[in-house]
């Protein structure tokens, strides 16, 4: 691709690393350029009695800073597959949209709709069904017994598609390593799940907390081929147009999930 010049050989020697790390998966191919700034979305419902939350902005070219700038005055609505719909309202923080309280639920369908000047885009996500997982524990790196590293323990439920995104946070401030995982090899097995990320340290003292999130698969292959490029130090909703499930352009995904929340103190 034409901008593929201009990308620092340290990036395509880590993007080469991680693909070969992630063998289990289709390499996803991402465009690696400067486009025109374009819309974007990053909506969840989660089943949890909450205010739903969908976030509105707008991309920024490839080779800037990772900030994007919001997006107020859209008209945001979320509707299920049993009736329900739920209209947003933009909160204090601009281009932040969120619902009254309401829960989601497994085997739902939702529809997300954003229209803005003039044009409407949409998303589906189905909310799987909820794994519970068991303990999040911890050992010495390899490299470093100084630093840890966080194992999620979980049964991943035989004969069904499963596939997972975690968020790690260390003291309160999450890291910026994107986690996934999937069922590929251990469909009804017991899983041992290494968190590895090296975006920050994790020591003794630490408060660690990790959100185990269930998710469908068009919202795991978002997060799968972002953490594919994540060493591009761009990492962000859109650094390089991953698959969204949104329509009519925009970038971002919209995803329906469960959320179970694990911590543990390092000691």
């Amino acid at each position: 691709m034409k901008m593929f010049g201009k990308i620092k050989y340290q990036v395509l020697l880590a993007a080469i690393m991680l693909i070969c790390a992630t063998s289990c998966q289709k390499v996803i191919e991402l465009k690696l350029d400067n486009a025109q700034p374009q819309l974007v979305i990053e909506g969840i419902v989660t089943n949890q009695l909450i205010n739903q939350t969908v976030k509105i902005s707008q991309s920024v070219p490839f080779d800037n800073s990772n900030v994007f700038p919001p997006v107020s005055g859209a008209v945001v609505t979320i509707a299920d597959n049993h009736g329900n719909t739920y209209n947003l309202t933009e909160s204090s923080t601009a281009g932040t949209y969120t619902s009254i309280k309401f829960q989601g639920h497994t085997g739902y369908t939702y529809t997300l709709t954003v229209q803005l000047n003039g044009k409407t885009y949409t998303a589906a996500s189905i909310m799987p069904g909820q794994v519970r997982f068991d303990d999040l524990t911890y050992k010495d790196s390899f490299f470093d017994s100084a630093k840890k590293i966080m194992t999620v323990h979980y049964l991943d439920p035989v004969n069904v598609a499963n596939q997972y995104h975690f968020l790690l946070f260390i003291n309160n401030v999450q890291a910026k390593t994107v986690l996934v995982n999937d069922d590929s090899f251990s469909n009804g097995k017991y899983v041992d799940y290494d968190l590895y990320q090296d975006k920050s340290d994790i020591r003794v003292g630490d408060n660690v907390m990790v959100e185990a999130q269930c998710v469908d698969r068009n919202v795991f292959l978002y997060w799968f081929s972002l953490s594919q490029q994540q060493d591009n130090g761009n990492a962000g909703p859109t650094p390089s147009n991953p698959p969204s499930n949104l329509s009519n352009g925009a970038l971002g995904y919209f995803s329906a999930h469960t959320v179970q929340r694990l911590s543990v103190t390092i000691r």
